[in-house]
């Protein structure tokens, strides 16, 4: 397809669908538009949870024993702390210090504690039997983050290992018997502002010997607490939504525009003859196996020259003469030769179309004088 071909089919869609066309482009030009207002003046608001306080609770075990004994490595009335072994013939009773705390900068709460000495038969992961004895108690209100509670007990050596021989006299030696300081907390108040109920167990297990005391794994608290807050902000427009809404616009502004000029200039529009030109594209493709391509004979040889008014009516001259259809391109003539007939039909933009309509009788010569 040529380039004047594909011209003249761009006009003529424009013609044809010039209306829809244009009610698109404003349709898209509204959209653009509305889109750009939503984008621009529609302030969505985003809702964060952000964090306004933190804090945490923690429990501690501290424990100690004054030497009653003098020996070459302790001397007789010093505090030994926190050591994983304590020796029996050197103190008479364990002193365990529990600690519960808050590093909230606001609120308090009021912390009971009951300590217990707990004694335990187990036979791997299963524990046979369990016995406890209290061995302190007590109660502290409106803890603050500067304040601590603490419960203070006593563990007498000599008393452990009463329990235990009664225990292993009741009931025998089956299983291992294990031994350990239990703490349970109730912990009630308001903390960072939000409201705390809590219950937290503390243990420290320890294994007995007739000559050591051994301080294991402590399994203490560690919780963590926060307060948050919702804030309200306005959310920015994105790049892209607001970049794709004025494209958008200005597409169906200047293609609307555009289509106007289009139409204003009258290169939307197809003249009667430009019509019929692509009439007689469309029906050389169709009828394209009976044409061939050639040249409009020089000097006119025949008694007639008949004159055919469009292509079609051409091509049925061919099929009923079985003759083929000969189009000279530079000319814009087609021709079926039959005998002493010349069938023409002359396109109406042909270069030669005066001439074969109103000069027949002219020798090639004489119409090569014409100036066209």
């Amino acid at each position: 397809m040529s380039d004047i071909d594909r011209s003249l089919r761009i006009r003529a869609f424009l013609e044809k669908w010039s209306g829809v066309l244009l009610a698109l482009l404003l349709i898209l030009a509204a959209v653009g538009g509305w889109w750009g207002y939503q984008v621009h003046t529609t302030q969505d608001i985003e809702r964060d949870q952000v964090v306004v306080e933190q804090w945490s609770e923690s429990t501690a075990y501290e424990h100690s024993a004054v030497i009653t004994n003098d020996s070459l490595v302790f001397e007789e009335g010093e505090r030994v702390r926190d050591r994983p072994v304590y020796y029996v013939n050197l103190s008479r009773q364990l002193d365990v210090t529990y600690v519960y705390e808050h590093t909230a900068e606001t609120g308090s709460v009021n912390a009971t504690t009951d300590v217990r000495l707990q004694y335990r038969g187990v036979e791997g992961d299963t524990v046979l039997w369990q016995y406890a004895e209290p061995l302190a108690s007590g109660r502290d209100e409106a803890v603050t983050n500067e304040d601590n509670h603490t419960v203070d007990a006593a563990v007498e050596i000599e008393s452990v290992f009463e329990t235990i021989r009664t225990i292993e006299r009741q009931l025998g030696a089956a299983g291992t018997i294990e031994i350990r300081i239990v703490a349970a907390s109730s912990v009630e108040g308001t903390l960072g502002g939000q409201s705390v109920s809590e219950t937290y167990e503390s243990t420290m297990p320890m294994t007995v010997n007739p000559q050591t005391f051994r301080v294991l794994e402590m399994n203490t608290v560690d919780e963590s607490g926060q307060q948050t807050e919702t804030v309200e902000r306005t959310a920015d427009p994105g790049t892209a939504e607001g970049i794709g809404s004025i494209l958008l616009a200005l597409l169906g502004i200047g293609g609307a525009a555009g289509l106007f000029l289009a139409k204003r200039s009258g290169y939307a529009t197809v003249s009667p003859e430009e019509r019929e030109i692509m009439e007689i594209r469309q029906q050389e493709q169709e009828f394209s196996e009976w044409i061939t391509r050639g040249t409009f004979p020089s000097e006119r040889d025949y008694e007639a020259t008949i004159l055919v008014d469009d292509l079609e009516g051409l091509v049925d001259v061919a099929i009923d003469t079985n003759k083929r259809v000969i189009k000279d391109e530079q000319l814009g003539v087609s021709t079926v030769l039959d005998g002493d007939f010349a069938y023409l039909y002359v396109r109406p933009d042909s270069p030669a179309s005066d001439w074969l309509v109103n000069y027949a009788d002219m020798t090639m010569d004489e119409f090569q004088e014409f100036d066209f």
